[in-house]
């Protein structure tokens, strides 16, 4: 009967605009809610199929409420770090436990209200706590199951994604890795005298975030050219700078005693163990450090300095017509008498291996306790220049030095012509070498009386070595007149025979007539040991420190103008411990730490989860959705990538309700409801009309 129908028809109304109504009401209480999305409620027809053409069945009417999820919300600027929010598509992936496992279901959200909870884990205002992808210092994403080798992070569960704990973060510290350098040195007047010397002294840090300081002392050795020095650090066995094709420019050690050595302790220097000892006496092949007389630790270094000098030649102090000159290869430093210091000149590498100096306790005695190298610089930058004699010269034999030729005379009695004689009649080869040193000091033009720009050294009556120190200038050596039997050759194990050498020191700053760098010889500077456990700035564990002294021509870095050192700009990278300070967080959702010393480091990556059909999401308390069939599967996402928006730090999303039209749909709504009751007030009234027909 139609007119049931109508009734039935009206009280469809009622129903769809009650419903309209609900969908209004959680629109207008929800306008406050971060990251809202309001619901409009759609209507359809319910109909009847006709029964008859001439007569009209009423059907009705049914809602259909539907969410708008894809709809984006306005931006709104916040006072906190942590705020974050989604300018476009996709959902931050949450869940209700701060720790999830396999049983706690992961969600989807724009409320990006996070807020630190009390164990550092980053949770929104309902309560669901925010994930994303660990990373390693790089910002490069890993997995939170580091036992997963698995690639593929388009998967949400605990092993790949981690609830973001910012409590964790611990202190960040970075080692120094590249310093640039700047510095007028003088090209003229009193301070650019040759052997003038010029420091620039720059602060550097540890991997552990020490703050230490390092020298470089600029020493000029002939006109535009000056050698470069690196001063070693306190508590480091060893500094050594390289050229950039990864040679040895200069190579530094040092042991520094913080006690005094208990009686027996030892210290071996290539391969040569030295035992300190109360009576001189020791047992087995050890020498002997005979610290009797010693009352003090500068006593004992002392004597441990002149035992190695009188035991191993290639520390002995050199001898020469003019006198005798101090061995760098060891000596006490200037300025503190418990530190040793080490430097090789070309003699070849150091080894030093401290690991035995104890005091009675059995606590080491030196700041430097493993076995160090301190290495041979490369041939292009030896400071002297080592010939070393198969044997004795024979007669006639010649050597040619710097345009000088010296003649050996077996017989003692002279040589014709005007060559320089050599009386080689003595059969021990050092005392030969002597008078060839003697004579090279004679008659070299580059000694002239009271200056040594270049001399020649007898390292030691037992060995059958000359050494030739560098003078900043090149000279030549022919050795063709040496015999087979007394072949010559070098400390790199290069033969001078048959040829004719050229010896030449290379410079650590060269200058052009113009005063700019001409070429420049250190770029890299290796310091390792250091006592504070700090890794070695070795290439290996933590890069060498790259130095910058300008570019070739260009006037940014070291120059040589006027007649005063002048400081330049000194920069350089790495910072000291620094506590947690903050986060930043970037467009594509990197969550970098900022720590109060100036350091950052990555530590989560926030992904972004995207549906094929946003608005099929089924909707649950807290402002939060979960896939169903209608919305299809997630794929995450980095943010700004693909169909996910940019992550905005500092901002809100606010509701997509708009109040001055839920209001007027609430006005609508009230009419379409007092209609259909009047629908259902007009029906009723038709059926009491005709049950008066019966009475």
């Amino acid at each position: 009967m139609s007119l049931y129908g109508a009734l039935y028809s009206g009280v469809s109304g009622l129903t769809a605009q009650s419903s309209a109504m609900g969908a209004i009401s959680d629109n207008i209480t929800n306008v406050s809610t971060i990251g809202f999305k309001n619901t409009n409620v759609n209507f359809q027809t319910l109909v009847t199929k006709q029964a008859s053409s001439t007569f009209y069945s009423a059907g009705g009417v049914q809602s259909k409420p539907r969410q708008s999820v894809d709809v984006q919300g306005l931006l709104q600027a916040s006072t906190s770090q942590t705020d974050i929010a989604i300018s476009g598509g996709g959902f931050f992936v949450v869940n209700q436990a701060s720790q999830p496992t396999d049983s706690d279901p992961y969600f989807y959200s724009r409320a990006g209200s996070f807020k630190m909870d009390s164990s550092g884990y980053l949770s929104n205002s309902s309560g669901y706590y925010l994930q994303a992808w660990p990373t390693d210092a790089s910002g490069a994403v890993i997995t939170a199951n580091t036992s997963l080798n698995q690639t593929n992070l388009n998967v949400i569960s605990s092993d790949y994604l981690a609830t973001v704990n910012l409590a964790r973060v611990a202190g960040s510290a970075a080692a120094t890795t590249t310093m640039s350098i700047g510095a007028n040195l003088p090209a003229s007047g009193t301070n650019s005298e040759i052997g003038d010397s010029h420091k620039t002294d720059v602060p550097f840090f540890d991997s552990l975030g020490t703050a230490r300081s390092i020298s470089f002392n600029y020493t000029k050795t002939a006109d535009n050219k000056w050698d470069i020095s690196v001063s070693q650090p306190p508590e480091t066995a060893v500094v050594t700078s390289y050229d950039s094709a990864g040679e040895v420019y200069d190579s530094r050690g040092q042991l520094e005693f913080t006690g005094r050595p208990a009686d027996g302790s030892i210290v071996e220097i290539d391969g040569i163990k030295y035992e300190f000892d109360s009576d001189a006496a020791v047992s087995g092949t050890n020498t002997a450090i005979d610290i009797s007389a010693s009352t003090t630790l500068a006593g004992d270094v002392s004597a441990f300095i002149t035992t190695v000098k009188a035991t191993d030649s290639n520390f002995t102090d050199y001898t020469t017509t003019s006198g005798t000159s101090t061995n760098s290869r060891i000596s006490l430093n200037a300025d503190y008498s418990n530190i040793v210091n080490f430097h090789d000149d070309g003699t070849g590498d150091i080894s030093v291996n401290p690991s035995a100096l104890l005091d009675s306790s059995g606590v080491a005695v030196t700041n430097q306790t493993a076995t160090f190298t301190v290495q041979q610089p490369g041939s292009a930058y030896s400071s002297l220049t080592q010939l070393k004699f198969g044997s004795a010269p024979v007669e006639g034999d010649t050597l040619i030095i710097n345009g000088i030729t010296y003649e050996f005379d077996t017989a003692g009695n002279g040589v014709a012509g005007t060559n320089v004689e050599i009386d080689a009649s003595s059969v021990n080869v050092a005392t030969i070498l002597g008078l060839l040193a003697t004579a090279i000091e004679t008659n070299d033009p580059y000694y002239p009386a009271g200056t040594v720009l270049r001399r020649a050294i007898e390292p030691s009556a037992t060995v059958n070595t000359i050494a030739l120190p560098a003078t900043g200038t090149s000279y030549t050596i022919d050795a063709s007149g040496i015999t087979t039997v007394g072949s010559v050759t070098d400390t790199y194990g290069n033969t001078i025979d048959g040829t004719t050498t050229t010896v030449s020191q290379t410079q650590a700053l060269n200058f052009s007539s113009g005063g700019t760098p001409s070429s420049i010889n250190i770029t890299s500077v290796e310091i390792i040991g250091f006592s504070n456990g700090a890794s070695d700035m070795d290439g290996t564990t933590s890069d060498r420190i790259a130095v910058d002294f300008g570019t070739i021509g260009g006037t940014e870095g070291m120059t040589q103008y006027g007649s005063e050192f002048t400081p330049g700009d000194i920069q350089q990278n790495g910072s000291k411990f620094g506590t947690f300070a903050g986060v930043s967080i970037s467009d594509d959702g990197l969550v970098t730490a900022l720590f109060d010393n100036g350091d950052t480091r990555p530590v989560y990556q926030i992904p972004v989860a995207t549906f094929t059909n946003p608005n099929g999401l089924e909707s649950r308390s807290g402002n939060v959705w979960n896939a169903s069939e209608a919305s299809g599967d997630y794929t995450l996402r980095s943010a700004g990538n693909g169909a996910a928006g940019v992550i905005t730090q500092a901002s809100l999303e606010a509701s997509t309700v708009d109040i001055g039209a839920e209001f007027t749909n609430m006005i609508v709504v009230q009419r379409a409801y007092s209609a259909s009751t009047k629908i259902i007030s007009t029906a009723d009234q038709m059926l009491e009309e005709l049950m008066r027909v019966k009475r």
